[in-house]
Order: C-alpha cells, then structure tokens, then sequence
C-alpha cells in the first residue's frame, strides 16, 4: 500500500471530519461534568464552614467559644478568619475578643439587596489580600467568614489538567480565579450558595485537541492499512508460492495404512498430502491445508495427487486386487462442476483409479442444503467404480442426516471418541452406539487415531471392522509405505506359519488304533 499525496490529504481530510465532532463532543461532556463536579466540591467546603461557625455561641466571647473558633481557622486551609457582627457592628474575631468596629458600606448595601447567604470576592484594606467572603446569618446576628481567594484560585486551576474554569456571581462579578474567554462552556449554578461554576475551553485548546486526535487517527489508519497491506501481501505471496508448488509438483502423496481387525491385514491406505517446499523441506499439513481448502487451490493440489496415485496405487497394492486407497474431498470441491468433471475425466482415463478408489467426504461444511445435487454426485462417481466414506463421523455437520440423506458404503468414526474411548464411559457408549448403527447401515466402520493397544481391543470387541492410526504407522511417502507392506506381510507369513506349526503338534502320529 503506497501512501502517495493525494491518499494522505484525503485520509487528513477524513480523520479531520472525524475528529472535529468527537473532540467537541468530548470537550462538552466533559466541561458538564467537571463544572458539576467543582460546584458541589465548592457546596460542601462552603456548607461544612457554615455549619461549623453557626454552632458557636454567638454572644459568648469565654475562653472555650474563642479557642474553638481559632481551632476552626487553623483547621481550615481556605479560612484566614471569622467575625461576627450584629447591629452593623463587629463584636468580635477568632483574633480578637472585643471588637467596636462597623461593617463596611458595601457589606451594608448587600445586605440590603442581596439573599443570603452572601458571597463575593473582595480586597483586603488592611493587608491587600485577595478575599472571598461569605456572610451567613445566626440567630440574631452574622458570621462573616474570609477565605484565601489565591488558595481557591490555585484549588480552581488545578481541577483539570486540561481544562479551566471560573466562578462567577449572581450579577456575574467573578469569586474564584480570573475570567477566560472560552471558545464554548458549560456552567453548573448551586442551589444552595450563590454562584455559578463556568467551564470551557478556549480556541487554542479545541485546536490542540482537534489536531492531537486527527494525528492519531491519521497515524492509527496507516498502521492499520500497513497491518492489511502486510496480510494481503502475505496471503498474495501465499498463493503464489502454492501456484508455484503445483506447477512444480511438491505436493506429494503420503500414504497411511489400513487394517482389518480380523485378518490383521493392510486392506487399504488413506491418502494425505504433503508439500515438498521446493523439493527440499517437508511442510507440515496444518500450515496450509485449511488455507489452500478456503481459497480453492485444493482443487487442481487434489488433482495432481490423483495422478500421482494412478502412477502409485497398482505398485502399493501389490496382487491384492481388493486393495483401495481414499481421498478426502470437501462440500466446496464437489460443488464445483467444472473440478468434477475434471476428476471424472482422471477416473476414465486412468485403468488404476476405476477399482478400489474411496472418496472421504468431510464434514467441515454444512451439507443440508446440498444433499439433492450432492446425491447426484456421489452417484455419478459411483457409476466409475468410487466407493464413498464420510469422515470424522461425529463431529462435523449433521452427521446424522447425511447418514439417512446419502447412501454411504464406509463410516469413519473421528479420533476424538476413539482416544477417549478406554477412559471415559460416555464416550465409550457413544462409540457403542455409532458401531452399530454402523452395522444397520451396513457400512463398514474405520475407526481413526488409533494409538494403544487398548484402544485397538476395544474396536475389536465392538466389532468396528479396520482401523488406521499412528499405533501401526505414521503417513509415510510410496517407498517407506512399499517396505512397510512387505515387512508386515513377512511377519504375518511367520505368524501363520508358527500357527499351523503349533496345530501339527497337537495331532496324533501314534499306530492306528484298531477297536
């Protein structure tokens, strides 16, 4: 994927539209937030101050009143002071017992005007300071309460890190912190104190925001579209390497022996494919075989495995004309008429394939909506002499029904119930029960995945008829499969021949008894 001009102005272009109303949309939700937030942090600062002033004695100036007013103050990290003043009068302070001093004129007048409680920020005449005050009413009198403005101020500024704010008046004078100009807030008014908490953000920071989260949907669609690019050329060289490999022919049989229980003979052999990655590095099924099944090179992989085997199958069958090899095929393979008659032509032309030729259908697809068309298949397939076998029996799609929906002469019971069968006693009775549904059918049953010896004595007593697994052999290529054959049938030899050895001894070699 090449990221020229013109693609990375339109992609700027489009993360731009998409960050502009996430940005806003996440900065008004979080100044409604945060302005709720800061307003109630402020009520309950403001309401436990009140509260604990108005619980003093309010014409008592005795040693314990004054000692608990200083605690009050000291215990406060916003509080610099107390009063109290009463006829327009102060009366006294946490710093001093007696006071004959009056209220200010402007203090007079919003008592005047204003409900209390009453707060705003003022300068301090006396010292200079920055002040915020708040006025509430006693049972005859009023405490006046003066609060560090800089030390609300920093309190304000540093609730986001991101974000400021400010708060304002009723008549939209400001208490805390200086006013902004912002590019949009919101505002959050307290019901019990009177002022209102303004949070925004100014241009600059919609901006920033704007233009951070437009560099990183930018930055994440070319990761992104590398990730793909990296897949797709993955899977482009995939299939080229696979195109490569049919044309020079790497995929190879391999070929696993079948027993039958009774005679302990090899009866047959299953096909399985393996990829000789350029003649030299043997690759494991599981890394491609599901690939090449999704993307249809299965097909024309499965076809030059058929011509290997019409070259193999007379030399691995030696003079046992009963002999048979299998082959899987999918739903997806048989459903494609164009590789059915290419099979078909394979079959017609090669003597080798038209005896002892099984076709393993797997149950990876869903076959109910298929058995019409896939009957007829199977049916012409038959007429050139293949026999057909469902696979992994137990475990793919409707199973049963495509037992009572195809007619099929072989049932290959899947390794799952067999590795578990001498253990578990479901499984065992599930196995049971496929053995002679098997025998109603009057199919023959494999049973696959074979590993113990136990295993294989409990196929045996349920009657299942061959079985294959690594208990006998691992799939091996047409050589290593030709000396395994001879091998096993010289031992069968010697087996029989210690057998009808041990028969001769048992008869009788004494004169004829005369009676």
């Amino acid at each position: 994927m090449s990221f020229t001009v013109k693609k990375m102005l339109q992609l700027a272009l489009l993360a731009l539209l998409l960050a502009t109303p996430i940005t806003l949309t996440y900065l008004n939700i979080r100044c409604d937030n945060l302005s709720k937030d800061i307003a109630l942090a402020l009520n309950r600062n403001l309401t436990s101050l009140s509260t604990a002033v108005l619980e003093l004695p309010e014409n008592q100036t005795d040693a314990k009143s004054m000692n608990d007013l200083v605690t009050l103050v000291l215990s406060s990290r916003s509080l610099r002071s107390v009063a109290y003043f009463k006829n327009d009068h102060y009366l006294y302070s946490d710093r001093d017992a007696s006071l004959n001093g009056s209220i200010s004129s402007s203090l007079k007048a919003r008592l005047k005007t204003e409900p209390l409680p009453l707060l705003y920020r003022k300068c301090s005449t006396l010292n200079k300071i920055e002040e915020v005050h708040l006025v509430v009413k006693g049972k005859s009198g009023f405490y006046q309460l003066f609060m560090n403005a800089r030390y609300m101020d920093d309190w304000l500024t540093n609730a986001d890190e991101y974000l400021r704010g400010y708060v304002v008046s009723p008549d939209g004078s400001v208490i805390i912190n200086k006013k902004k100009d912002f590019l949009f807030y919101k505002s959050y008014r307290s019901a019990q104190f009177p002022f209102t908490v303004i949070v925004g953000a100014k241009a600059s920071q919609v901006l920033l925001g704007i233009g951070s989260l437009t560099a990183f949907i930018i930055i994440l669609c070319m990761i992104i579209g590398l990730i793909a690019n990296h897949i797709h050329t993955k899977n482009f060289s995939f299939r080229k390497d696979i195109d490569i490999a049919i044309k020079n022919k790497e995929f190879i049989p391999y070929y696993q022996p079948i027993m039958c229980n009774k005679t302990q003979h090899i009866v047959g052999s299953e096909l399985l494919c393996r990829w000789l990655y350029r003649h030299k590095k043997l690759v494991a099924p599981n890394q491609f075989i599901t690939k090449v099944e999704l993307n249809g090179q299965i097909k024309p992989i499965t076809l030059q495995l058929l011509k290997q085997l019409a070259v193999d199958k007379p030399i691995i069958a030696g003079n046992n004309p009963d002999f048979y090899v299998s082959v899987n095929f999918t739903l997806s393979m048989l459903s494609d008429p164009v590789f059915v008659n290419d099979v078909m032509c394979l079959i017609k032309q090669s003597p080798s394939l038209q005896r002892g030729l099984v076709f393993e259908m797997t149950e990876r697809e869903n076959t109910a909506n298929a058995i019409i068309k896939l009957d007829k298949i199977m049916q012409r397939f038959r007429e050139l002499g293949v026999r057909w076998a469902l696979d992994d029996f137990g475990t793919g799609y409707s199973s049963l029904s495509s037992l009572k929906e195809l007619n099929f002469d072989i049932i290959k019971i899947d390794r799952l119930f067999v590795n578990s069968a001498d253990t578990d006693a479901v499984t065992s009775s599930i196995l049971n029960n496929i053995a002679l549904l098997g025998k109603e059918l009057k199919c023959r049953l494999i049973a696959e995945g074979v590993e113990t010896e136990t295993q294989l004595n409990k196929l045996k007593s349920l009657d299942v008829d061959y079985t294959q697994g690594f208990y006998f052999s691992t799939p091996i290529n047409r050589e290593a499969f030709e000396e395994y054959k001879y091998q096993h049938e010289q031992k069968m030899l010697v087996a029989n021949k210690k057998k009808q050895q041990c028969y001769s001894a048992l008869k009788y070699h004494g004169p004829a008894l005369d009676i």
